[in-house]
């Protein structure tokens, strides 16, 4: 990050605001919500402050991968990452809450997640991602939508938890994620996303779990028998910034970055929306068979998961629940 003092600045903006040249970082890839977001984002931000602050946004993880983004943005050598509040556990355990499984509104999830893990419109919210700043330097401005996540299997089909003991399934390496699917009956393994097309190929995992786009992005299609609708996630891409570079913005710009966020929050769900169907029918292309939540013993999966997340995050259960709005059981 560069930051030059501006001269003459015109729009909104004082005439002594600094410029500022920043890179994001994203794991997903473009044409995803979760690759996209930092661009979208820094297409507006570019505008309101007639280019005082813009952003080089990268994809696939250009500049590093999760855990050294996550510690790049910590230190101040990443201006920006977008990913999961999950991978901040590391370094705040309770960061991971909001990607808690069943928690977000089933029949309306994006815009539930959005409003209730905003800073400006929840007080829940806004306390834990104060915590999370001052205890990491790492701050998240807002949330987007990564997508509904989703198994995919290879063998016989499954409709239960029970039905799931003798998969084995690759998880996301965070705590919440891995807990997630193991209290939905599988075994677990952890490996990284680039070996996973390679693992189902030769049968020594027999599936994971994520949101059709990413899937698709990544081929698994092409090894998959089944996809469960089980919806257990609606993970919450957090926009993370260093916590220093923010309060070297004026009061101002932190308002127009905000504003920048919520008006590409609405763009996220639509292009999800919109990839959603073209991604499932990937798979029914490639003779895979989906299974729908009502074919499935859905609420036997909502009970057995949330009372294991209970079980393993006793501390998380009242925050899981203000942000519910009810009771986690």
């Amino acid at each position: 990050m560069s930051a030059i003092g501006a001269v003459g600045l015109a729009g909104c903006l004082g005439d002594d605001e600094e410029e500022f040249s920043l890179e994001a970082n994203a794991a997903g890839a473009e044409g995803t919500v979760h690759g996209d977001v930092a661009r979208i984002v820094g297409d507006l931000i570019e505008e309101k402050t007639d280019g005082a602050i813009e952003i080089d946004a990268f994809t696939d993880n250009e500049l590093g991968g999760l855990v050294e983004s996550m510690e790049n943005v910590q230190s101040g050598a990443l201006d920006i990452y977008v990913n999961v509040y999950g991978l901040a556990a590391g370094f705040y355990e309770e960061a991971q809450i909001f990607d808690a499984p069943y928690m977000y509104d089933e029949d309306d999830p994006y815009n539930d997640l959005i409003e209730v893990t905003d800073p400006n419109r929840s007080d829940v919210a806004a306390d834990l991602i104060e915590d999370i700043a001052d205890e990491t330097s790492l701050r998240s401005l807002g949330t987007f939508p990564q997508g509904t996540r989703r198994v995919s299997l290879s063998g016989e089909p499954a409709y239960s938890p029970s039905d799931l003991a003798e998969y084995l399934l690759r998880v996301v390496p965070v705590p919440i994620f891995e807990e997630t699917i193991v209290g939905m009956g599988a075994q677990v393994t952890e490996l990284d996303w680039g070996e996973v097309p390679q693992a189902l190929a030769t049968g020594s995992i027999d599936g994971q779990e994520n949101p059709y786009e990413i899937m698709v992005g990544a081929g698994i299609q092409e090894h998959t028998d089944y996809v469960l609708e089980t919806d257990h996630q609606h993970p919450a891409l957090a926009f993370w910034i260093n916590d220093d570079l923010w309060n070297e913005f004026s009061e101002e710009q932190q308002d127009l970055f905000y504003e920048a966020i919520q008006e590409a929050q609405p763009q996220a769900i639509e292009q999800l929306e919109d990839n959603i169907e073209e991604s499932r029918d990937a798979f029914l292309d490639e003779g895979a068979e989906i299974i729908p939540p009502e074919e499935l013993e859905y609420d036997e999966f909502v009970s057995q998961t949330r009372a294991h997340i209970r079980d393993e995050f006793p501390d998380f259960v009242d925050t899981i629940e203000d942000i519910h709005g009810d009771t986690y059981e």
